[in-house]
């Protein structure tokens, strides 16, 4: 049949839909199929109808074998079943049997993979030592390049250190001068003399803090081109900062933002919870002779014998970690209070070239050849700018810089400053001595019974002894003469010596006691 509409000849699988007749079309063969078997259904039952018909009208009839209705359909039922029955066994066995087949090419397939696995194994276990020696050859050979270049570069890096170090040094115009007979070094720094500890009394103090000041800003510059952090904080001049300052070693790095001392206290975030107490910075300047300061603001003379011991320890410190030998070690005091033999140690001491040929020496290091050894490299290097916190080829934080650092064995900044200031205490008053008087001056003296305290004497003459200078005390004592020796032994008697008998060579009389003969 045609359609109507596209004109065009139906068939049920090479031409699709196209409108409503393509789709009656393709309909019209099933619906025709499904005519067919309801009659064909509908002329079976007639058929079965017709005979239990006739099975129901004859029951009496003489035929015996005859089967009822209800047994015909049991059997029929029964043979459907055994039928159902029968192909879900044969499926089932087929089923089995194709499994079977797929499991035994899976397993030939795994043991053709073995055979030719244990072969391959075989083939590969017959060079594993060789292989595995000449592999392990490799990367400890490539270990030891890697190494060998990563040292090369550290040790062209601390060189570059030590060249910037001693350049700094140079501008900062740091030097030593021979000076005398016995031989004694000075050591300046931009033309000003490099204190000591020990005789801070007598520098004035625009010196004392232009040098501390001078040494600050050289430590703070070396430290940073040698990745060092000190255990003393140090804060350079900065906006409203104008001197320097140095923290205790508890509180260094643990702190914000701090004012510079005497000025108004910066007023704390209360949202800022990590640095809650603000610590004190010592001060590194004076603004009057330490004598003056002791007697007006013994508290600020305090925290200035501190400053000066804490930047006294950095220098200390920093010499010890880079090698360099610091003083006698059998006198701490001594070794901490020369800053300027100290500082010049560590930018000289370490390396006796200048750093042209540092530059030039890593140069000629860096262009040879990469299979060359140098054997002799490591020995030449220098040893300052070995150890620093900015490197992990040898930090100072590893389990060998800490066993470094705690081989120090430095004293405490609170005993040196005890120290310190026990000293200079000492040179502006002097401990008095003991001296031994000549005979005559233990002569029967009868004007002179009693105790005498205070007071003046008559000036005596020029050359005459027993010249006092100021209000001084002695006591005589005179008592009946007995039987006994008329020997007057010498005694020990104590002497006070003030600075001007030291400057005229003359002895002092203030503070002794005089004892008579018998």
């Amino acid at each position: 049949m045609d359609c109507g509409i596209c004109e065009r000849a139906h068939h049920p699988k090479r031409l699709p839909f196209l409108c409503v007749v393509d789709a009656r079309n393709a309909l019209y063969e099933g619906r025709v199929v499904n005519t067919k078997m309801l009659m064909e259904a509908e002329a079976i039952e007639f058929k079965v109808n017709k005979l239990l018909s006739d099975n129901d009208a004859s029951p009496g009839s003489p035929e015996p074998h005859r089967p009822s209705r209800a047994y015909i359909e049991h059997c029929a039922s029964e043979e459907h079943k055994a039928k159902e029955r029968t192909e879900r066994i044969i499926a089932s066995a087929d089923k089995l049997r194709d499994e079977v087949a797929a499991a035994k090419k899976e397993i030939a397939k795994k043991r053709a993979a073995i055979a030719r696995k244990k072969a391959d194994l075989a083939a590969a276990a017959q060079g594993v030592p060789a292989r595995r020696n000449r592999e392990m050859d490799e990367v400890k050979k490539a270990i030891k390049m890697t190494k060998y270049g990563w040292d090369r570069e550290y040790e062209a890096m601390a060189q570059y250190k030590t060249a910037l170090c001693m350049e700094v040094a140079k501008l900062y115009r740091l030097q030593r001068v021979r000076r005398g007979n016995p031989v004694r070094f000075e050591y300046k720094i931009g033309g000003i003399d490099i204190i000591d500890l020990q005789h801070m009394n007598s520098i004035q103090p625009e010196i004392l803090s232009a040098s501390l000041s001078h040494i600050t800003h050289l430590l703070f510059l070396i430290s940073h081109y040698l990745a060092i952090r000190l255990p003393a904080e140090i804060t350079l001049p900065h906006n409203d900062y104008p001197r320097p300052t140095i923290f205790s070693l508890s509180s260094s790095y643990q702190h914000g933002e701090v004012a510079f001392p005497g000025s108004s206290p910066i007023p704390p975030d209360p949202r800022d919870r990590q640095f809650a107490n603000v610590p004190f910075p010592r001060p590194l300047f004076v603004d009057r002779p330490l004598t003056s300061l002791i007697k007006e603001d013994s508290a600020t003379y305090n925290a200035f014998l501190e400053a000066v011991c804490l930047l006294s320890y950095d220098i200390v410190w920093l010499c010890r970690t880079q090698c360099v030998p610091v003083g006698d070690s059998t006198n701490h005091f001594d070794a901490f209070s020369g800053i300027g033999r100290n500082m010049y140690n560590l930018v000289n001491s370490s390396l006796q070239r200048n750093p042209q040929q540092i530059v030039d020496d890593i140069g000629m290091q860096m262009v040879a050849p990469n299979g060359g050894e140098h054997d002799d490299f490591g020995k030449t290097a220098p040893r300052m700018g070995l150890y620093s916190h900015g490197s992990g080829h040898t930090f100072l934080g590893s389990a060998v810089g800490n066993e470094l650092t705690r081989n120090f064995k430095l004293p405490n900044p609170i005993k040196l400053t005890d120290k310190l200031k026990s000293k200079l205490n000492h040179v502006e008053n002097p401990i008095p001595e003991w001296e031994v008087l000549e005979d005559d001056a233990w002569a029967p003296d009868d004007g002179d019974d009693g105790v005498l305290v205070g007071g003046a004497r008559p000036m005596p003459k020029v050359g005459e002894r027993g010249a006092r200078f100021g209000a001084e005390s002695y006591m005589s004592v005179s008592t009946a003469k007995s039987g006994g020796s008329g020997d007057n032994p010498p005694t020990m008697t104590n002497v006070a010596a003030n600075g001007r008998d030291h400057e005229r060579g003359e002895k002092s009389t203030s503070g002794w006691t005089k004892i008579k003969s018998r």
